[in-house]
């Protein structure tokens, strides 16, 4: 009698939640809650240093983002560079432990994993960049009832992300890795110590978790919003080169050919040639 009396106030109360807001009514509310739908579209790129854990050592790192999903990870190990990079089509990284000092483009499946990562979240204008989100009930994640929204990327990706139901502020994101030794596997993106920055209420503290496991944690030390950022940094090195030699030969190409001022110049001072030559002639 009991059980069945607690199992319909459980049904109930989650039936009641579920009706009572809708993806939009979340949204607009995380919004609300987080600074402001209108400040969030002001934020074209930014800069987070952290301390970074993993596999037992504690390194510094520097992510910095910029519109419409660019981003690139810098970690240093033991005086060296670890870099993880996307310009909006190329993935590539650089690994010294790895494959050594050279930058090296990565395998299409993570540069498919990048694409359609809008910054700053998926959450804004969703829709008219081809993504669809579906409210799906209720989850209880370490002990906080969260909102499950399905979202499926345009690029056919699908993940769950996870509303704190009485603030609206994510608190995990749950997707499916799809290359590497761990492809088919849960990885979870836990965000807590949420502060404001410039108006924006952001995650202090990032968690990745696999199979309950904690396998990188982040400790944000400092973010900048919109700062000054020059978007090579994003490109794989040697094509943003190549681009420059391209654009500079053909501002070597134009200025071979004769602009109009030279042109009438050139034909001024055949007339004055041609009118000395007929004087001389007309005095012979």
């Amino acid at each position: 009698m009991f059980k069945k009396l607690f199992f319909l106030l459980v049904l109930t109360s989650t039936t009641f939640l579920m009706n009572a807001q809708t993806v939009e009514e979340i949204l607009n509310n995380y919004f609300e809650n987080t600074g402001g739908k209108a400040t969030w579209e002001k934020l074209e790129s930014q800069r987070m240093e952290a301390t970074v854990f993993v596999q037992g050592m504690e390194l510094s790192g520097t992510m910095t983002f910029a519109k419409p999903n660019k981003n690139r990870q810098d970690i240093s190990v033991q005086g060296m560079q670890i870099v993880q990079a996307y310009d909006g089509e190329t993935a590539w990284g650089i690994n010294p432990f790895q494959s050594g000092p050279e930058p090296q483009k990565l395998p299409a499946e993570m540069a498919e994993d990048m694409e359609g990562q809008d910054f700053p979240n998926i959450y804004l204008s969703y829709k008219d960049n081809g993504h669809t989100l579906e409210l799906e009930g209720t989850e209880e994640i370490e002990g906080t009832e969260c909102y499950k929204i399905k979202a499926t990327r345009k690029n056919g990706k699908v993940e769950y992300h996870f509303f704190d139901t009485e603030y609206f502020i994510p608190v995990m994101v749950r997707t499916t890795v799809s290359s590497g030794p761990a492809a088919g596997q849960a990885s979870e993106f836990f965000m807590s110590d949420y502060d404001e920055v410039d108006g924006l209420m952001v995650p202090f503290s990032l968690e990745n978790k696999m199979n309950g496991q904690s396998v990188m944690k982040l400790t944000v030390s400092k973010y900048e919003t919109n700062p000054e950022i020059d978007h090579s940094i994003f490109a794989f090195p040697g094509e943003e080169e190549a681009v420059e030699e391209e654009e500079a030969v053909e501002v070597e190409s134009v200025e071979e050919v004769p602009a109009p001022v030279e042109k009438v110049e050139k034909k001024v001072e055949k007339k004055k040639k041609d009118k000395t030559k007929k004087s001389k002639k007309d005095k012979q």
